[in-house]
Formats: C-alpha cells, sequence, structure tokens
C-alpha cells in the first residue's frame, strides 16, 4: 500500500513539473523529456531503496518480537505447549539460532538483565529429611523450615557476536542465620548460524546445566513444582552443572531430534575429585513430533559416564553416633547403609535415563488451557569401592582419645528410581498438578524400604506479578516415619523476560 502511494506521489510530482502538451514536438522539446524521463527514473529508484529498506527494518522489528514473545511464553515457569522442540536449547538461557544480525555494535554492548527472586515459607512434620541408602548434597536437602529466601538467580546475556552468545548466571543463596553465598550457575559461550558450523550443529563451552533427561537443562524457578524429584535429588544433588564442552547436532528427519554428547572435569555431582580435568562425558539422544494440531510427544535418552576419586554426599555427623568403647573391644560396622549415604565413592560410575512426554492442549493454545505428561526413570550403575570414616572413643580414667580409621566396601551394583507428573492448566492463570517419585536403594545397604514421595500442588501465574505456588508433600524416606510437609513459594521476575527463555 505504502509502495503505491509513494509511487502515486512521485507520478503527481513529475506531472506538475512537465511542460504543457503541445500539438507538435519540436527538436528543442526531446532532450528536455528525455531529462525529465532520467529525474522520474532517479526518483523512483530512490523512494524504491527507502521503501525497502523500511521493509526490510520492519521486518526485523516483527522477527525480534516475536521472538521475544515466544520466549516470554515460555518462560511460563514449567508449562511446555510442545515436549519436543526441534532445536531443544531451549533450557540454555539464550533467544535462539533463528536471531537476526545486529544492525551495528552498539547491541552488543548492551546485555539482557535478568533478576529472579524466590521465596519460601514450609512446614514440616518430621524433624529430619535423610534418605538412607543414597548420599544427599547441600543443594539436594529439603528448604530449611519457616521463612526463607529461596534460590535466586541473576543473568547477563549478550550476542558477542552473530557467531558467539555469552551467558552469566549467578545463583545466590540465602541460608537462615548464614551469610548469603553467590555462585557461578552458568558461565558459557554457545555458538550461533552465523559461526559457520554445518547445519544444525552448536558447541557450547564454559559452565552450564548441560543435556541430561528432561529437566537438567531448566533452572529450578521454571519448574512445575517447588522442589525436584527424589531421582534427581539423590543423583544429581538437583542438577548437574560441571565445566566442559558439549557438541550437539540437529537431526532433518521425518521427527524433530537432536543428538549430542559433553565432555566434561568431573567435579560436579555425582562425579568427583577430578584429578586430571577430564574425568566425565555424556551422550544424549531425543526426539518428537507433533500428533495432530494439539498435541505432541517427546522420547530421550541419556548417559553420564565418570570416574569418581572419592565423590561423597553428605558429611558424616559422628557426634549422633558415637560410641565409647573399653580398651580392647573391637568395633565391627554393622550398617552397610551408611557406606551408600555417608562415604565416598573411587571406582567407574555410569548414569542412565530415559524420559518421556505428552502436551495436550485443547483448543491448539497451551497457554489457555492443556495437559501436561512427564516421567524419567534414572539408574546408577557403581563398580569400585565405598570408603566409610569412622571415629571410636577410648576411654582411660578421665581421659578421652579419638582414634580414626575407614572401613571400605567393594561395590559392583546399581540402584534406580523414577517419577511420573502430570500437571493441568485449568485457565491461563491458574495450573493444578501431582508428582509421584520412588526410589530402590542398592540390596547391599540391607534397608528393606524404598523411600517414596508424593507432591500434589497448584500454583497462579500473572506475568505482571510473577507467581505463587501452594504445595503438599508426603514423603516416606524411611519405614519408621512419615514427614508431611506444606510449602508456600513464590517467584518474581525482573528485568529481560526474553534472555531467561528456552529456544527448544
Amino acid at each position: 500500500m505504502r509502495y503505491a502511494v509513494v509511487l502515486a506521489a512521485t507520478a503527481a510530482i513529475a506531472a506538475s513539473l512537465a511542460p504543457p502538451p503541445a500539438q507538435a514536438e519540436s527538436e528543442g522539446d526531446i532532450p528536455f523529456a528525455a531529462g525529465l524521463a532520467a529525474e522520474l527514473a532517479a526518483l523512483r529508484e530512490e523512494y524504491e531503496s527507502r521503501i525497502r529498506a523500511l521493509e526490510a527494518q520492519i521486518e526485523a522489528l516483527q522477527a525480534r518480537s516475536g521472538t521475544a514473545a515466544a520466549e516470554h511464553d515460555d518462560h511460563d515457569h514449567g508449562d511446555d505447549a510442545h515436549m519436543h522442540e526441534a532445536d531443544d536449547d531451549r533450557h540454555a538461557h539464550d533467544h535462539g539460532d533463528g536471531m537476526a544480525a545486529h544492525e551495528d555494535e552498539g547491541d552488543l554492548l548492551n546485555p539482557s538483565i535478568t533478576a529472579v527472586i524466590r521465596g519460601l515459607a514450609t512446614a514440616y512434620s518430621a524433624d529430619e529429611s535423610e534418605i538412607p541408602g543414597f548420599p544427599l548434597g547441600h543443594e539436594g536437602e529439603r528448604a530449611p523450615e519457616g521463612f526463607s529466601l529461596d534460590h535466586s538467580e541473576l543473568v547477563l546475556a549478550s550476542d558477542v557476536s552473530d557467531a558467539v552468545r555469552g551467558n552469566l548466571t549467578l545463583g545466590i543463596h540465602a541460608h537462615p542465620g548464614e551469610a548469603a553465598e553467590v555462585e557461578v550457575e552458568e558461565a558459557y559461550v554457545r555458538t550461533l548460524p552465523g559461526a559457520g558450523l554445518p547445519g544444525g550443529m552448536s558447541v557450547k563451552a564454559g559452565r552450564a546445566l548441560w543435556t541430561f533427561g528432561y529437566l537438567n537443562e531448566r533452572h529450578a524457578h521454571e519448574d512445575d513444582f517447588a522442589d525436584r524429584s527424589l531421582p534427581y535429588r539423590v543423583y544429581l544433588d538437583n542438577a548437574f552443572n560441571d565445566d566442559g564442552i558439549e557438541l550437539s547436532l540437529a537431526l532433518p528427519s521425518l521427527f524433530d531430534g537432536k543428538i549430542g554428547g559433553g565432555l566434561f572435569r568431573g567435579d560436579d555431582y555425582p562425579f568427583g575429585g577430578s584429578d586430571d580435568g577430564r574425568r566425565t562425558w555424556s551422550a544424549f539422544a531425543h526426539f518428537g513430533g507433533e500428533l495432530g494440531s494439539n498435541s505432541s510427544w517427546r522420547l530421550g535418552g541419556s548417559l553420564l559416564d565418570g570416574e569418581p576419586r572419592g565423590a561423597g554426599g553428605a558429611p558424616h555427623d559422628h557426634e549422633e553416633e558415637e560410641h565409647a568403647h573399653e580398651e580392647g573391644e573391637d568395633h565391627e560396622h554393622e550398617d552397610h547403609a551408611a557406606f551408600f549415604s555417608e562415604g565416598t565413592f573411587t571406582g567407574d560410575r555410569q548414569l542412565f535415563g530415559v524420559d518421556a512426554g505428552f502436551a495436550w492442549a485443547p483448543t491448539g493454545d497451551a497457554r489457555q488451557s492443556g495437559l501436561t505428561l512427564l516421567g524419567e526413570y534414572l539408574w546408577l550403575k557403581d563398580s569400585g569401592t565405598y570408603t566409610l570414616a569412622e571415629e571410636e572413643l577410648e576411654v582411660e580414667g578421665e581421659e578421652v582419645h579419638v582414634h580414626e580409621h575407614e572401613e571400605t566396601l567393594d561395590f559392583d551394583g546399581r540402584s534406580s528410581g523414577w517419577y511420573a507428573q502430570a500437571v493441568y492448566r485449568i485457565m491461563p492463570e491458574w495450573r493444578v498438578g501431582a508428582r509421584y517419585s520412588r526410589l530402590r536403594t542398592p540390596n547391599e545397604a540391607e534397608i528393606g524400604h524404598d523411600p517414596r514421595a508424593l507432591a500434589v500442588m497448584a500454583d497462579w501465574t500473572d506475568d505482571r506479578f510473577g507467581q505463587v505456588r501452594l504445595q503438599y508433600n508426603r514423603e516416606e524416606l524411611t519405614d519408621q516415619e512419615e514427614d508431611d510437609q506444606v510449602v508456600l513459594q513464590y517467584t518474581v521476575t525482573l528485568g529481560s523476560h526474553g534472555d531467561h527463555g528456552h529456544d527448544h
């Protein structure tokens, strides 16, 4: 429309400048007409050039607006319109492979900044929440009782050029009565299409939440529940984010898919004690597709393989288990469960995972209403030695002597765990969900009970405020005690929502 108007205006101007028509052309009129024609052609080319430039700018603005809107929708605290998503880097805190090139260097010097603030109010019926037969790191523990500031984040992200994008995520932990802790949760660079790699290939290097299963790449505030399931707590200490490099390749096939793998330092749980900085590697593959116009599916498999050198879980609390022994009395450790929950492991370790998901939106728009089903099964295979440090007290008159010694347990076996969850969006702001998770302890632990947990939640989300979630958990971690938990959680996001979305 604008193009036709400009041409019409140009024609009108040219017509007003033309001399009145004559009955016959003279020889002097011919050069004058040729000059007018040339001037008209120049004006037409100038306006067409300006129109093309304006149209290109409009298209670029519309593309950026559409990308930001899509990422903002994905940042809906865990609701997934599609389970598969072709390029699967939506868990990577970046804009995606389709980002347009910058028009000037000014954009490169203005990174997007996002802050995520979370808070909790909790109440528990049990005093402790240990999981017998499994190590439990600091991140995998339940939140402090009462009011507390939950895990919060500060994110900076920007394109370095049309070839590379950088991301820095700082995790902020504030435990009651302790000084706040700031850690580098993610600090990586990731290639963009401008890097010139073969089609569908991407490289990410630094520290990141790497590809494993479905949830590992997600930040905690994007989850559908206030806490992570039992398998993620005991096998990954909530998430694996070691230092390393990862290569992925999108597969152009009938089903959207991606394969890849990585090489990592091997210091983060479930590994540890890396002596050469290259002790762990990964492999993954996942596929998905559309089922009609309002549903989708995903299937995936993952592997983490490494050689821990003294990997362990929570520190052993000797104060509660110290025993005085008479001189000459031999102490024999009879509780094999302590080796797995409090000892350190040296040897070969493999963590396998399979995941499956299904999403259904009755209207075709998952932001209005829809159902999401998700499940993962993880199993850990160890072949090596568990070492348990023990202290013995020896009383000689009024003097007490502490003797330290180590006990070892050769182990070649496995444990496993799984969870399944369903989340239903009733209306754009309201969701309800339920999750059941269970662990199978190693037979050598001789526990005789499989820890299990049930969670139900309801949350309300508003883009102008954030999210409020009420959750009830019932944990049966031992065969002697049940823990009823109530969690009230809020999440508020400040700054550029788009940079905290997902691409896949």
